[in-house]
Formats: C-alpha cells, sequence, structure tokens
C-alpha cells in the first residue's frame, strides 16, 4: 500500500511539473538592409501568423539603395524568414510564402534582414538573416 501510495504521489508531481522555455521567443528589433541599387518602397514585414501577438506586421516605408532602416520591435521573429513585400518602380515584389510551424525564433536580440533580389523576372526577394547581439 506504502509503495502504490509513493508510485501516485511521484506520477502526480511529475505530471503536474510545467515545462518551463529555456529562451524568451521576444521581443525582437529589426531592420531592414537595402542591398540593392534600388529604392524599395513600401517595406512591409511580418515576422509571425500567429495571432497571439500583437506586434507581427510593420510598415518601414522607404528605405534608400545601400541604406538600413531604423529598428523596430517585434513580439516575435525568426531566423530562417519572414514575409516582407515592398514595391521598385511601381511593381510589387516579395519574399516565397512562408510557413512558420517549424521555424525557430529569434529571442531577445536585434536582427538586420539584408534584402536582395534573387529573381528579377518573377519579382522575389531573398533575406539573409544577420544576429547582432542582444537587446
Amino acid at each position: 500500500m506504502k509503495k502504490l501510495l509513493l508510485f501516485l504521489c511521484v506520477l502526480t508531481a511529475v505530471v503536474s511539473c510545467k515545462k518551463t522555455e529555456m529562451e524568451p521567443k521576444g521581443p525582437t528589433d529589426v531592420r531592414i538592409f537595402n542591398k540593392t541599387a534600388e529604392r524599395f518602397d513600401n517595406v512591409v514585414i511580418i515576422t509571425s501568423d500567429n495571432p497571439a501577438y500583437a506586434e507581427t506586421e510593420h510598415n518601414f516605408g522607404t528605405i534608400s539603395p545601400g541604406a538600413y532602416s531604423g529598428y523596430h520591435r517585434f513580439d516575435i521573429a525568426y531566423r530562417e524568414a519572414a514575409d516582407i513585400s515592398l514595391t521598385i518602380s511601381g511593381i510589387e515584389y516579395s519574399t516565397p510564402a512562408v510557413d512558420f510551424t517549424y521555424l525557430t525564433y529569434i529571442g531577445q536580440d536585434k536582427v538586420t534582414y539584408e534584402i536582395t533580389i534573387t529573381d528579377p523576372v518573377n519579382h522575389i526577394l531573398k533575406i539573409r538573416t544577420i544576429l547582432e547581439g542582444p537587446l
């Protein structure tokens, strides 16, 4: 009887334990670097499709060739991707569609999304994420 009671106590303790996250998901400060010779207009970034996070979309406005935008704080952002759309000379460019399901989040850091044009015919952008350090 004592063994059964001890087993039930241990089982209850194990089941009721809550796993704590090892690293916070955010916030993350993001800026854009225009690594092209074109002017980017209406630069919009979406860092997550999860409705639980309030701050996941921001319009960075216009970014000149070879220039950086200011930082914007997002609730969450990912290393591998973000949905980015922008206009160059009246033509809409964007990154390929992103599935955020299994991506690794950045955490409480500053990052730069370096944007280049990977396919000018189909108007596709490429992102390179540069980690700059903690907030």
